[in-house]
């Protein structure tokens, strides 16, 4: 049985034989006419150049033999010889000089006997030959004297004084002269005259040979595409069958079984796809089992859970959620998370979708208020994930809503008690602070050096007491949303210069120095002064604490888009990268040795500020490179910009967490 490699070598092979035979055949029938042509051109002008010949030839002997006939006085032997002569003859031998008239006028004569071509042209020749030679063309000798022997008789010099013979002999030259220049043309006009026609034989010939071509590569055209057609069909058809099959196994039909009943290559690719669908059957049936058992398992995990969790496709449809999720938020598999009660949660999932990076909460402020089935009002905070392959293409979004009703209670009792606490201890602080003063003014008796000093780190202490106390009420109202701003256009030249009068002598004591850069076309800015002072006065503080002396703070101001961007950079200390995410939590101090002395709000607080006013904080620092520590606030010359701060505030309570 023949394989694919040598079925495609029979059809190329075929097709190069089906060429090689009606190329030759082209060529013969090229060389048939050929031949046909140059015996009619060619042998049909040589003897048109063979009776031209014997006429000129002729006439140049009947020129050389008139002075030498006798009729016109007696003749000189030296007359003889000069005719001779230029008639070619040599007598003693019987024989002429090589292209003599006599010696062409005997080629021409015995080529055309050789060059017989036409009816009646061997008749006309047999008397040229008889004339000129006096015998047949079968060598036949002939009565009578033929043109050559009275030719050769006149010019003989033995016969000098024979006038009555050199006239006989010219007269036999003249009887014959006419007979054999007729002779000869009539061999040119008969072969002339058949040449005649030959021009319509040749354009027959030619169009016979063009229709024999056509026909040949008509003929080779049919055979090729019948032979293709064939050799192509039994290579084709096991292919199409193969191809059918694979395209309904890519559809999943992994029960076909390609059939090909050839034993050539292509059933070895069948027999190699049967076993690939076998393998992928088993493959499938596995990964069924096991997508299934996954399913499952992750269903019962994700209904264990208390939070609500939802996967999300790309598009936005939901392909899992848990109990909670459908049952407080209508997550439900196969819907749109567009369908859910809250739009929030749709915001969210598509801005995962559109930022391809972790979208976080941010506190409690930002958490989902719902209800369950009980009435129990309850707290969520939203979470979600984008999910990647290999590739980094996005594949879906993890949704997790966080039940944080438990925390936020527990924060709301821990706000409640360090706000009854602060209250608690602000009065009797109060009154200590009070005693020490007095005791200090030496309003109750003299003190000595010791009891000076005692007094002194009291008050010291009372004071910072009283600063951690004020910076507590301070974060429970702003977390409890219970400070009203008063916002209201103001320059942020003037905010800062406010900012740094109390604080200039501070950092001349400690010896650095303190510029500020704020351009003329820095737009004013929406803010409550009292606030922001707040915020500068813990930024500029942090920034005096941890410069050393000979170092520069500087504090710029630029415009952005709708906001103004004020920062506060410092050359001191830095902070190390692993704390910078959490400067700003409460009660969170960087480990240093050295601590200077406070309680980790001031940070807290500033941000809380910054946030009610609509913009964000942010720190940059690198350890013994320095701090910048800057913050946005809303542009006043921008047109409904306390909309603006509405909508930012109530859109952005989540956070990019890349």
């Amino acid at each position: 049985m023949f394989g694919l490699k040598q079925k495609l070598a029979f059809g190329f092979g075929g097709l190069l034989a089906i060429l090689l035979i009606v190329g030759g055949l082209g060529i013969a029938v090229l060389l048939q006419y050929r031949s046909a042509l140059n015996m009619f051109f060619y042998e049909n002008w040589r003897s048109v150049e063979y009776g031209q010949a014997m006429v000129d030839s002729l006439e140049r002997l009947d020129d050389i033999a008139r002075p030498i006939s006798g009729r016109q006085g007696a003749v000189t032997t030296a007359q003889i010889q000069e005719a001779a002569r230029n008639a070619g003859a040599q007598l003693s031998g019987k024989s002429f000089a090589a292209h003599s008239p006599l010696d062409q006028l005997e080629t021409n004569c015995v080529a055309e006997d050789h060059n017989i071509t036409l009816d009646g042209e061997e008749t006309i020749a047999a008397a040229v030959t008889k004339l000129w030679k006096g015998e047949s063309l079968k060598g036949e000798k002939l009565p009578g004297e033929s043109y050559r022997q009275a030719y050769l008789r006149l010019l003989d010099p033995t016969i000098q004084g024979a006038k009555e013979d050199r006239t006989a002999a010219f007269a036999t030259i003249e009887r014959l002269s006419p007979l054999l220049k007729a002779q000869a043309q009539g061999v040119l006009h008969l072969n002339l005259d058949n040449m005649k026609p030959l021009d319509g034989r040749a354009k027959r010939m030619a169009d016979n040979a063009i229709r024999m071509m056509v026909l040949l590569a008509v003929t080779g055209i049919a055979l090729a595409v019948i032979f293709t057609f064939f050799v192509g069909r039994s290579i084709l058809r096991p292919l199409a069958t193969v191809t059918k099959s694979i395209r309904e196994i890519e559809q999943g039909n992994l029960d076909l079984v390609v059939q090909v009943k050839t034993r050539d290559e292509l059933h070895q690719l069948a027999e190699a796809f049967n076993s690939m669908a076998a393998k992928l059957r088993e493959f499938r049936r596995t990964d069924r089992a096991k997508l299934v058992r996954t399913q499952r398992t992750t269903q019962l995990a994700v209904d264990s859970l208390p939070d609500a969790i939802a996967i999300i496709s790309p598009d936005g449809h939901i392909e899992l959620s848990n109990e909670t999720a459908h049952r407080l938020f209508r997550l439900d598999p196969g819907t749109d998370i567009a369908q859910g009660s809250d739009p929030r949660l749709n915001l969210l999932v598509r801005e995962v979708a559109a930022a391809d990076q972790p979208l976080e909460r941010r506190g409690y402020e930002s958490a989902i208020e719902v209800y369950d089935h009980g009435g129990q009002l309850k707290y969520f905070l939203p979470h979600a994930v984008p999910i990647r392959d290999a590739e980094r293409h996005l594949l879906g979004v993890t949704l997790v809503l966080a039940d944080v009703t438990n925390l936020r209670r527990l924060d709301e009792m821990k706000s409640g008690l360090l706000s009854v606490v602060s209250h608690e201890l602000k009065t009797p602080l109060t009154s200590i602070r009070m005693a020490v003063h007095l005791l200090l003014e030496e309003q109750v008796g003299q003190l000595n050096m010791k009891q000076s000093e005692l007094l002194i780190a009291a008050r010291e202490d009372s004071d910072r007491l009283e600063r951690i106390i004020a910076d507590l009420l301070d974060m429970g109202r702003l977390e409890s949303g219970r400070v009203e701003l008063d916002l209201r256009p103001e320059p942020a030249e003037r905010l800062v210069s406010d900012a740094i009068t109390p604080l200039e002598t501070a950092f001349h004591d400690r010896g650095v120095a303190l510029d500020v850069a704020i351009p003329d076309d820095v737009a004013p800015v929406l803010v409550d002064p009292a606030r922001i002072d707040h915020v500068f006065s813990n930024l500029l503080g942090n920034a005096l604490k941890f410069s050393p002396p000979g170092s520069r703070v500087r504090i710029s101001a630029q415009n952005e888009e709708a906001m103004v961007r004020l920062s506060v950079d410092d050359t001191g200390v830095g902070i190390p990268a692993e704390y910078l995410p959490r400067i700003f939590e409460r009660f969170y101090r960087v480990p240093r040795e050295n601590q200077p002395a406070g309680a980790g709000l001031g940070l807290a607080i500033a941000k809380e500020i910054v946030e009610a006013h609509g913009g964000r904080i942010a720190a940059q620092s690198l350890s013994g490179q320095g701090t910048c520590l800057s913050f946005t606030l809303q542009r006043a010359d921008q047109p409904a910009a306390s909309e603006r701060r509405e909508d930012h505030h109530e859109t952005g309570i989540y956070s990019h967490n890349g």
